[in-house]
């Protein structure tokens, strides 16, 4: 057998060679061929001259010489490629017959009968899922979720199982990652062993998002557990007298879907597929039904006849041969369900390894065959899985959903934390991991490993801000791109749309309506739901993630310029919301508040959005006064260790407590927006008409505002001209509160939820008619007749850019910006200096004219049934 594959072998080395010449000879003579035709037309010419004539001539035998040996050269190769078609052909089923006639002859010697497991090689040698899977080793557990330890033989690893509060009307399971798998291991081992099942087990489908430890738990966390259901099985047998449980000898078998050759179409693809089926099986010592080997090692020999069903067929059955039960984890699936010839999608061949192969293969394959999916591209899985043909058996709704969560708790974000220092901070004497790692990734364990081990390979930069956001860019962002668009450039414009709009927790879509069901069901556990009924994402870096994908026509975009601005994604997620905010609280809690519904009724929402924001501005102003009276107290305790004279001099101590309103205007962080050159117009109102905003709920609508104005005139608002987005604005009030931004962001989403989308989208249409020929905006929103602030968006005046500060710039509610400052005097014919560049410029009185981008985009022409779309950028 051995002399016949050489032979086989050396004859296909030899068609290739000469298709290769072949191919070459034939485009000569097409070169040729085509010089004979131009220098023809050129003899036509009358004005051509005796010498040039015979020239042409000359030159035209000579081509057609050259063309009478290629054309025979031709016809010669075409004989030997033919001849060596029929060698091949002949050698392969030469060989196909000696290694069925092999196998028959092994099974006979090996039982006697051919029976089942004939010819096997011992059990012993096979790995065993109970023997190699590690085991689950439970740390802790609260309401956040549990902390678990992955124990191999020699090596344990960590598992954080987060437990997400879902929206119970979602039709989402609340239970932690490890419980879900549980709950599909003890079902599908159930269903393996039941003969009155028409269709295997359904799939396990290990979800998330981008970056959200998918592979990590297929690969340890679904062995581990499925081991343990097997030996809770094996000890409930043994304490019952009965026998060992059918499915305890489980094999495992590791599938990538990117290791497969995808680039000859679906043909070529399922042809790799069985090959690595075949490797394993010989590897991993198999047992499978008599001659089911041989026959599959045939198949991989036949010659193509462009037709994938054969292969298709012969997988199928390959797997059904198998004796023991398997438990397949199968890595980027999508790659399945995209094969591509010349670079682009074999359309036929998706159909049918979707419609077809793998429908066969997840539905009606064998009972004892366990798959577990996941992928990079769970967009693509997901609608894959809806699109397969619902008749008998419809994937999409029976297929279980493990999904991962997004973001941790902070609890959980510093024990993964410490597990790295542990293991990533170096022997001792070497530095530590940098804390800014931490402080700068978004809540994700699986990012911030991810992050911790590229930092390493990279040699630690000192530069550690830098690094991240190039790695959140040229990896996660990257990443993310290919995430989406692989499931959703071939989708209506309409989808993106949809999926743009659950990226703004203001805006929201309907789920039920809007969403592919392949799209509803792998986001359904990444989304909370508004008081309007509208759904969005709950995480906030992957909010951030979506707007960097697309743009406000549907588009998907392939640049990112507001990531050059070194803000954190969290960071640039907050400022969206901080910008809304500003629109909403200005139009339901502002000085016109009340003009909207005169003559309607208030929108739902309005009066819970303002307790929200009534909350968040007694903390604030409680955070000031505590700081003002310590300050107040301090200068007692220096005017006390003064002369007699000095005391007598200032008999009060520390000075009369200043109003609610005071507090708020010496404050740097709000004079640094008041005194922005985009508030130039809300200045003056302000300064002409201060009683309009007495309370700490109108100061903090009003700061709110002002922040919104200038988050408008920096990317990614204003792409083109806009300046550089100032961190500060958006880190300014978690600072006064003593919190992190993360949770101030969540605050600011849960004021944004209680707001309709009709609320949302007249807030912003307000703003747009304050705008200088806006059609309206007569008055400024202090009633002064100077006229509303300028909005935000668009280009503005020529202006230096703002670098991004990493430092916040009040250090913590105990110095709230309340030190020794002279009181708020800013008139309009001074000159004044915000957090540009502390430099002093130009008076400005008249309001300044710009072009903006607008606050509501009508989609392109396939998107035009979705109505107004709220503006994005």
């Amino acid at each position: 057998m051995a002399d016949v594959e050489a032979k086989l072998a050396a004859t296909k080395e030899e068609l290739a060679a000469t298709e290769e010449q072949l191919a070459a000879t034939q485009k000569a003579l097409a070169d040729t061929r085509t010089k004979v035709a131009s220098v023809v037309v050129d003899l036509q010419q009358h004005s051509l001259s005796a010498e040039d004539r015979a020239k042409f001539e000359l030159n035209l035998s000579h081509l057609r010489t050259a063309e009478q040996h290629l054309s025979k050269n031709e016809r010669h190769l075409q004989e030997t490629q033919e001849q060596l078609h029929e060698l091949a052909t002949l050698y392969r089923k030469k060989l196909i017959e000696m290694l069925r006639a092999g196998a028959a002859a092994a099974a006979v010697a090996g039982t006697g009968g051919g029976g089942p497991g004939a010819g096997a090689p011992p059990a012993q040698r096979r790995r065993l899922l109970m023997d190699s899977a590690p085991k689950l080793l439970l740390l802790s557990s609260d309401g956040n979720g549990s902390l678990w330890e992955l124990a191999y033989s020699d090596l344990v690893l960590p598992y954080v199982d987060a437990r997400e509060v879902v929206a119970p009307e979602a039709g989402v399971d609340a239970r932690g990652v490890v419980e879900l798998i549980h709950v599909w291991a003890e079902a599908a081992l159930r269903a393996a062993v039941d003969r009155t099942r028409a269709n295997a087990p359904a799939p396990l489908v290990v979800s998330g998002l981008v970056k959200a430890g998918k592979s990590y738990t297929l690969e340890h966390v679904v062995p581990a557990v499925m081991a343990e259901a097997l030996r809770k099985q094996q000890q409930q047998a043994e304490d019952g007298g009965g026998e060992a449980p059918p499915l305890a000898g489980m094999l495992v078998l590791r599938l990538r879907g990117d290791q497969l050759v995808r680039s000859g179409g679906a043909m070529v693809m399922l042809k790799t597929l069985l090959r690595v089926l075949v490797r394993w099986a010989r590897e991993e010592h198999v047992p499978l039904r008599a001659g089911a080997l041989a026959a599959a090692e045939a198949d991989l020999v036949q010659p193509d006849d462009g037709l994938s069903s054969g292969l298709g067929d012969a997988i199928l059955a390959f797997l059904k041969a198998v004796e023991v039960p398997v438990l397949v984890l199968c890595d980027e699936v999508q790659s399945l369900f995209l094969p591509t010839i010349g670079g682009k999608l074999d359309a036929a061949g998706a159909e049918y390894m979707r419609d077809v192969f793998m429908k066969q293969l997840l539905v009606y394959g064998p009972r004892t065959v366990l798959w577990c999916l996941t992928g990079s591209s769970m967009v693509q899985t997901w609608v894959s899985l809806a699109t397969m043909p619902p008749n008998g058996y419809a994937v999409i709704t029976t297929a279980f959903n493990a999904a991962l969560p997004a973001t941790y708790s902070a609890a959980h974000m510093q024990w993964a934390w410490k597990r790295l220092e542990q293991q990533y901070g170096g022997p001792a004497g070497a530095p530590p991991l940098d804390p800014k790692l931490l402080e700068l990734c978004p809540r994700s364990v699986a990012l911030l490993t991810a992050l911790v081990r590229a930092q390493g390979d990279y040699g630690r930069p000192s530069d550690v801000a830098a690094f991240v956001s190039s790695f959140m860019r040229d990896k996660l962002i990257e990443e993310s791109r290919r995430e989406w668009q692989l499931g959703m450039e071939a989708m209506p414009v309409s989808q993106r749309l949809a999926v743009l709009d659950l990226a703004f927790p203001n805006v929201g879509a309907h789920i039920d309506t809007e969403l592919h069901p392949g799209l509803r069901r792998f986001l359904v556990p990444h989304l909370d739901k508004k008081a309007d009924g509208r759904y969005f994402l709950r995480d906030s870096h992957q909010r951030q993630i979506v707007r960097l994908m697309f743009n406000k026509d549907g588009t998907l975009r392939d640049s990112w310029s507001e990531l050059g601005s070194g803000a954190s994604l969290t960071q640039l997620d907050a400022a969206w919301n901080l910008f809304y905010l500003g629109e909403a609280a200005d139009y339901v809690l502002g000085p016109k508040a009340s003009r909207p519904w005169q003559h309607e009724e208030r929108p739902d929402g309005m009066d819970d959005f303002r307790a929200k924001l009534q909350a968040i501005a007694k903390d604030i102003a409680d955070k000031l006064s505590v700081a003002n009276a310590a300050e107040r107290a301090q200068q007692a305790q220096q005017q006390a260790a003064s002369s007699d004279a000095l005391r007598q001099q200032q008999p009060g101590g520390g000075g009369a407590a200043q109003g609610s309103q005071e507090l708020w205007e010496r404050q740097p962080w709000f004079q640094a927006v008041l005194t922005s050159k985009y508030n130039d117009r809300d200045l003056e109102a302000y300064m002409k008409n201060r009683e309009a905003r007495p309370t700490d709920l109108d100061m903090l609508v009003f700061y709110l505002r002002l922040s919104r104005n200038v988050l408008g005139h920096t990317k990614p608002w204003d792409r083109d001209a806009g300046d550089i987005l100032d961190v500060r604005v958006i880190k300014a009030l978690p600072a006064v509160l003593g919190q992190p931004l993360f949770a101030f962001n969540d605050a600011m989403v849960e004021a944004l939820r209680l707001l309709s989308r009709r609320t949302v989208e007249a807030a912003a249409a307000e703003f747009e008619a304050e705008l200088p020929g806006g059609g309206g905006g007569t008055g400024s929103i202090e009633g002064s007749p100077v006229g509303g602030s300028d909005s935000a968006g668009g280009r503005g005046r020529a202006a230096k850019a703002m670098p991004v500060q990493g430092a916040p710039s009040c250090p913590g509610p105990a110095a709230a910006g309340c030190g020794q400052r002279p009181q708020l005097t800013c008139p309009i014919t001074g000159s004044r200096s915000g957090w540009v560049n502390g430099q002093p410029r130009a008076p400005t009185i008249a309001p300044r004219l710009r072009m903006r981008l607008p606050l509501f985009v009508l989609a392109a022409a396939p998107a035009a049934v979705m109505g107004p779309r709220l503006r994005c950028w």
